[in-house]
């Protein structure tokens, strides 16, 4: 009786230690599920502080960029950027960037109201540059509702993790400006054979025009040659830096026709 006893209490033991290794098991593969759900759902956008992200190929739409701890040779420091190309995409692509928190909701209904007019042939977005780097980095090209919804979470997310000229130095060297064409060194190098430093005010305007559609747009400046659609483009990008206080007269009256001239 006495052995059948400790028998029976010897596997009462083992089997409350065998519970409690499987709930231990349990709930530490739990957290480790939901901690890697979350770290892919919402990844952690603090590497943009200490890395480069580089394009490596295209799948569709969407490109598929690398990071790296060593800058780049073609990634272009903000000292090494015209200011007026600084000057043109703020003005054409994000001119609150200094202001908001990651995302516009001015913009946003600006360009609901935008797309709502009848015959719009060009769209607008409505996402800043803050959103367009977490889009183009860490999320897929798909347009829901979910997608925004990280979005706008991650791109306030970045603007609390890394600073202002991070963002926008990141945004400069990893968007597209025609096939195969990333980042500003490379557009520059490309369209005006110069470095990014040394762009003059209708060349950034140039660049600006063509980064809602490079793929469509890069016809209309090739070799030098403007269409008309292009022409009023840049122009009008122009007259915003202009008016903005990023150009002076002198700088506006040399970039622009004597036919669109508003001194």
């Amino acid at each position: 009786m006495k052995k059948r006893k400790i028998n029976r209490s010897t596997f009462y033991i083992f089997f409350v230690i065998t519970l409690f290794v499987a709930g231990v098991t349990f709930s530490s593969w739990s957290v480790y599920q939901m901690t890697e759900f979350y770290r892919g759902f919402f990844p952690d956008t603090a590497i943009l502080k200490t890395q480069y992200p580089v394009a490596m190929h295209k799948i569709g739409q969407k490109i598929i960029y690398q990071f790296q701890k060593n800058r780049p040779s073609t990634w272009a420091p903000m000292k090494e950027i015209s200011h007026h190309v600084v000057s043109a995409i703020l003005a054409s692509e994000d001119a609150t960037f200094f202001q908001h928190k990651g995302y516009s909701p001015e913009a946003i209904r600006g360009a609901i109201e935008h797309n709502m007019q009848p015959g719009v042939k060009i769209k607008r977005g409505g996402s800043t540059i803050t959103q367009q780097v977490v889009k183009n980095l860490f999320l897929s090209s798909e347009k829901t509702m979910l997608r925004k919804g990280r979005e706008l979470f991650l791109a306030v997310d970045l603007e609390r993790k890394v600073s202002k000229a991070r963002i926008l130095e990141t945004y400069f060297n990893i968007v597209e400006w025609g096939p195969e064409i990333y980042g500003i060194t490379q557009a520059s190098q490309h369209y005006f054979g110069k470095d990014p430093a040394n762009l003059t005010p209708r060349e950034a305007a140039t660049l600006a025009f063509l980064l809602p559609n490079p793929k469509r747009y890069q016809n209309s400046v090739l070799g030098g040659q403007e269409t008309a659609f292009a022409k009023q483009r840049i122009e009008a990008i122009l007259e915003h830096m202009w008016k903005n206080g990023s150009l002076t007269d002198e700088e506006y009256a040399s970039s622009v026709g004597p036919d669109t001239l508003h001194l």
